[in-house]
Order: C-alpha cells, then sequence, then structure tokens
C-alpha cells in the first residue's frame, strides 16, 4: 500500500476466449511441465507463482496465476493471489478488479478484504480502505492481524491521525510482525515529539533484519535530526558497507558529504 512517509513506498484478469458449439473445448494452456488432468495442477501452478512473485518476477508470477485461474475459474484464492501480484506491480485498479472477483465468489475472504483495502488505499480511497480492513478485523479467525494493524496504521499515518496510527502499528508489532511496522511506528512516535520510543524502535528493527540497509539508513537520518552527527555518521558508514550500490548507500554518502 502506498504509505506517504520518509521511508517511502510500500501492494487484468484474463479474458477467455470462447470456442463454437460444435468444436470440443481445447485444453488449457499451460507450462510444459504441467499436465491439466492433474488435479493438483492448480495448486501447483498457485504454489510456483507465488514463488515468482516474492523473488520479484511479477509477470512469470501471474503467468502461473493465470494458467491456474483457466483451470479453476471459480477459485476464489487465485483471484486474490492475482490481485497481490497486480499491487506489487503498482496496478491497484486491476488488482481491485481481482479481490472484487474473488469476493464475489467468497464474501466472507478475509484475506482478500485485507487486501481490496490496500487497493483502495494506494488509490486514495481511504474511507473504502477502511472499511475493509475492519471487516476484516471483525473475523476473528483471520490469521494476519500483524498485517490488518499495519495496513490499519499506514491508513491513519496517511490521515495524520497519529494516536490511531500509534495504537495500531503498536498492535502490529505483536507476533510475526512486519518489519515495516516498526519503522512506521518509529515514524509516527517522532512526529510526536516521544523521541527515547522512536530510537527504540528503529533499533528493534536494526536487530530484527540487520541486513537491510534502509534501517540503519532511517537510524542515521534520526540522529542527524537529533544533532547527533558523530552516532548518526556510524549508521551511514554501515549502509555503505552494507548495500554500497543501493539507494539507501547513496543517500547515506550524501548524507556523509553535509
Amino acid at each position: 500500500m502506498t504509505v506517504l512517509s520518509r521511508f517511502g513506498p510500500f501492494m487484468a484478469l484474463l479474458l477467455l476466449a470462447g470456442c463454437a458449439a460444435s468444436q470440443p473445448a481445447p485444453a488449457p494452456s499451460l507450462p510444459p511441465e504441467f499436465d491439466p488432468r492433474d488435479p493438483l495442477a492448480p495448486t501447483l501452478l498457485m504454489q510456483q507463482g507465488q514463488v515468482f512473485v516474492d523473488e520479484g518476477r511479477i509477470e512469470a508470477g501471474l503467468e502461473r496465476y493465470q494458467a491456474a485461474q483457466r483451470l479453476q475459474p471459480s477459485n476464489p484464492t487465485v483471484f486474490n493471489l492475482i490481485g497481490v501480484a497486480e499491487l506489487r506491480r503498482d496496478q491497484p485498479l486491476r488488482a481491485l478488479e481481482a479481490f472484487n472477483r474473488a469476493l464475489s465468489l467468497a464474501p466472507n475472504y478475509s484475506d482478500a478484504r485485507n487486501n481490496r483495502g490496500a487497493a483502495y488505499a494506494q488509490l486514495g480511497q481511504l474511507a473504502q480502505a477502511e472499511a475493509d480492513f475492519l471487516a476484516a478485523l471483525a473475523d476473528t479467525t483471520y490469521a494476519n492481524r500483524s498485517g490488518l494493524f499495519f495496513n490499519l496504521g499506514a491508513l491513519y499515518l496517511n490521515r495524520s491521525q497519529l494516536e490511531a496510527a500509534e495504537e495500531n502499528l503498536r498492535r502490529a508489532t505483536r507476533g510475526a510482525a512486519p518489519l515495516e511496522a516498526f519503522l512506521l511506528l518509529a515514524e509516527v512516535q517522532e512526529r510526536q515529539g516521544k523521541i527515547e520510543m522512536a530510537e527504540a524502535s528503529l533499533r528493534t528493527a536494526l536487530s530484527r533484519a540487520p541486513e537491510r540497509s534502509i534501517i540503519p539508513r532511517l537510524l542515521g537520518e534520526f540522529l542527524l535530526r537529533q544533532n547527533r552527527r558523530d552516532e548518526a555518521r556510524e549508521f551511514f558508514q554501515r549502509v555503505v558497507a552494507l548495500a554500497p550500490d543501493s539507494e539507501d548507500a547513496r543517500l547515506a554518502r550524501s548524507a556523509l558529504e553535509r
């Protein structure tokens, strides 16, 4: 979802051709390693698509999802996955269409509702996004509650509702929290003047993911704003050592030159 913050942004259905009634329907076109007669083929296609999407190979992932959708056109899971992939490539309108299709097939599908909220948020339709997030939150069986609280926190931050943002982001940092929850929480706390809490949130993020170059960069920038230049320099140097060719390193070098 799009979040207006210091660390930048965070998430087409295939039209099937008809055939003449006098001719048998052709077998769905699949990658050669998949047999359309195999009842596990749709699941395997979706699993492979998820691997591709996680690797950043969004187009390849979508091809696998769309192949699965041709085999199971009434499976809401595949439409949810298509929507997530479209969000990953910054196509929120296409994502919204896919999530709507998933929810038309399974109206109580909380993951699709949460994800549709993220699509609405990318489109700037925050009231609709909030309604979807709260509806998903009402499902006490929904497993991804940390991600849901993160989405709500990010939405309230976009609205500058800092107390509501902090409350939801704190909830997001419990359990299997997305790392970004700590980063957004630190931003909210700093905006509220809770400097020690903000620093603690950033340092917790660093301890959880020391390999992520964005975290020492954000810590360095935070320390600069507190006029702690020597400490900030150490973190900027760490960024350059971690990922010398990254955008984080470019920004860290710029800060070191000031």
